[in-house]
C-alpha cells in the first residue's frame, strides 16, 4: 500500500519540507493518540551549494524515519568524501498538495496499525499487476476499495493554507482518481474505463513531470533513491542526458516494483536479499553494500562503554524496547518484562509518542533502577550495544542497525510486506524471529538462562552486519559523478 498510495498519490513534498504540522492535524480529528504523527524532519528538503564537489539528489520518503535515516546517513558520508559536495535531498510526499498528503497519511497510518493483513494483501501484489493498474489495462484488484474506505475526505484537513496552496488542483482530482480506483462506476461520469485510464495515467504523469522539474532545477551529477516508488516516477519522465540513477532498497527483500529502466546500480542490504534472483538483474548492477547506517555505527562502542555512558548495571541482564519512530507498542512489552521472574533492566526508545511516555510513566517511577525510558535518539547504537537482546518492529533499518550492532532482534509485531522480507532474513540466519506478545517474556528469559547460546546468535548478528554501507554508497556516488562531469567537459557543457 505504501506503493500505491506513495505512487499514485506519490509520496513527496518535494521544496518544501514537510510544510504540514501533522500532530496538530491529526489532534484535530481525533487521531493524534492512536496515530502519532512522523517527526518533522528537518532538512528533507535541505538544499546545500557548497561549490565544486559532485552534486548529489537524494530522493527519499518521510512516511518512514528509514527511508529517511538512509538518506541522512548518505550525505553525511558523501560530505566526508568531499566538503564542496552540494547535496538536495527531496522528499516524495512534496508533489502532491499537503491536505491530500495529510489525508493520504491518515489512512496509511490506519491501514498498517489497524488492518496489516490487508497491508500485505496489497503489498504481494507484483510489478506486473501494479504496471497494468497503472495503465488501466486491468482492473485495481477488490481489497483497493477497502484501503480506499479508509481515507477521510481530503476538505477535513485542519491545516494549509487555501490561498497559497501548493497544487491544490489535487483536491479536485483525488476525489474522482479514488472513485476509480474503487470501483465506483456512479461516482466517476460515464464510469468508462477509458475515463478510469484517463485518470490514473493523468495523476501519475503530474507526479512524474513535478519530480522532473525538481530533477532539471538541481541539475544532479548523480541520483540515489533511498525509496521504490522514487525510482517508478524518476523512470517514466527521464529526459535528455542521462544522469546516473542508484537504487538503495532499505529492507532485506527487494519488491521488483524498484525494478525500474534507469537504474544503473543496485545497493542491497546483504548478498542473500531475496528477490534478486527472481527480478532477473545482471549481477554487475547489483552490490551488497548494506543498508546505509548514521556514521556511530561503523565503530560501536563496547558493551562495557555502553553501559557506562547509559548508568546501567554492568553485570545484570538488559532487554531493550524500540518501537520505531512511532514508538509503537513499547508500554505493553515494558509491562510484560517488568512483571518477568528473570529480574531484567529494560531500555525502552518511546519515539515520538506522547502516549507511550505517558503510560510509561508511572513503571519508570516504581521501577527507577530498572526501566529507563528515552524519546527519540540519534545515538541508537549505545543503547543497542548496552542491551543483550533487542526487541523491536522489524523495520529495514532497525534490522541493520541491531545486526551491526551484533543482537539478536525480537519482533513482536510485523505488518507483513516488506517486514516479512526482513523477519525470514532474521529467522534464516539464526539471529531473531517472530514471538507472539504472550511468549516474549519466556523467549528472553530462554535466552539469558542459555548465556552461550545467546552468545552465539549475537556473535552471527556482528557477522552479518554492514557497518560501512554509507561510505560504500557514497564512493560509488562519487565515482558516477565523476564520470558524468568527464562526459559534460566532453561535451564542451
Amino acid at each position: 500500500m505504501a506503493r500505491v498510495f506513495d505512487s499514485l498519490f506519490p509520496a513527496a513534498e518535494a521544496g518544501h519540507a514537510l510544510r504540514m504540522d501533522d500532530a496538530n492535524v491529526l489532534a484535530r480529528t481525533g487521531l493524534a493518540t492512536a496515530y502519532p504523527a512522523p517527526p518533522p524532519w528537518e532538512g528533507v528538503q535541505a538544499r546545500s551549494d557548497s561549490g565544486d564537489g559532485p552534486r548529489v539528489l537524494l530522493l527519499t520518503s518521510s512516511l518512514g524515519s528509514g527511508h529517511v535515516r538512509a538518506a541522512q546517513a548518505i550525505e553525511l558520508a558523501v560530505r566526508e568524501r568531499n566538503a564542496g559536495s552540494s547535496v538536495m535531498t527531496l522528499d516524495f510526499w512534496s508533489l502532491m498538495d499537503e491536505k491530500v498528503a495529510w489525508a493520504v497519511r491518515t489512512a496509511y497510518l490506519r491501514l498498517v496499525q489497524e488492518h496489516p493483513a490487508l497491508f500485505d494483501r496489497i503489498y504481494q501484489l507484483d510489478q506486473r499487476m501494479w504496471r497494468a493498474i497503472l495503465e488501466c489495462s486491468e482492473p485495481p484488484p477488490a481489497a483497493f476499495a477497502e484501503v480506499l474506505a479508509l481515507m477521510p475526505r481530503v476538505g477535513s484537513a485542519g491545516s494549509g493554507d487555501e490561498d497559497g496552496a501548493h497544487y491544490p488542483s489535487d483536491r479536485l482530482m483525488v476525489p474522482l482518481l479514488i472513485a476509480a480506483l474503487s470501483g465506483q462506476p456512479r461516482a466517476t461520469p460515464g464510469g468508462s474505463r477509458l475515463l478510469r485510464l484517463g485518470l490514473v495515467q493523468t495523476a501519475w504523469a503530474r507526479l512524474s513531470r513535478r519530480l522532473a522539474a525538481e530533477v532539471r532545477a538541481f541539475d544532479p551529477d548523480v541520483i540515489v533513491a533511498t525509496q521504490m516508488n522514487s525510482a517508478a516516477l524518476l523512470s517514466r519522465e527521464k529526459e535528455g542526458p542521462r544522469i546516473p540513477t542508484v537504487g538503495v532498497p532499505t529492507d532485506f527483500g527487494l519488491h521488483d516494483f524498484w525494478i525500474q529502466t534507469g537504474i544503473e546500480y543496485y545497493c542491497l542490504a546483504h548478498d542473500t536479499v531475496n528477490g534478486v534472483r527472481h527480478a532477473g538483474l545482471d549481477a554487475d548492477k547489483v552490490i551488497a553494500t548494506g543498508i546505509p547506517l548514521m556514521p556511530g555505527f561503523r565503530q560501536p562502542p563496547s558493551v562495557e562503554q555502553a553501559r557506562q555512558t547509559l548508568g546501567l548495571d554492568p553485570a545484570g541482564p538488559v532487554v531493550l524496547v524500540a518501537g520505531g519512530g512511532l514508538g509503537l507498542g513499547v508500554h505493553v512489552v515494558t509491562h510484560r518484562l517488568l512483571a518477568a521472574p528473570t529480574p531484567v533492566q529494560v531500555l525502552v526508545i518511546a519515539g515520538h509518542n506522547d502516549a507511550a511516555r505517558r503510560a510509561l510513566a508511572p513503571l519508570a517511577a516504581s521501577h527507577p533502577k530498572r526501566l529507563h525510558v528515552r524519546d527519540w535518539t540519534d545515538s541508537m547504537e549505545l543503547y543497542m550495544r548496552a542491551a543483550d537482546i533487542v526487541v523491536g518492529k522489524p523495520g529495514g533499518l532497525t534490522v541493520a542497525e541491531v545486526l551491526a550492532c551484533g543482537r539478536p532482534l525480537l519482533a513482536t509485531r510485523a505488518l507483513g510486506g516488506q517486514e516479512g522480507f526482513n523477519v525470514r532474513f532474521l529467522e534464516s540466519h539464526g539471529v531473531g524471529r517472530l514471538v507472539a506478545e504472550a511468549e516474549l517474556v519466556e523467549a528472553i528469559g530462554d535466552l539469558l538462562a542459555n548465556p552461550d547460546a545467546l552468545r552465539r546468535m549475537q556473535e552471527r548478528a556482528w557477522a552479518l552486519g554492514r557497518r560501512t554501507g554509507a561510505d560504500r554508497i557514497a564512493e560509488l556516488a562519487e565515482s558516477l559523478a565523476g564520470r558524468r562531469s568527464a562526459a559534460r567537459l566532453a561535451a564542451g557543457q
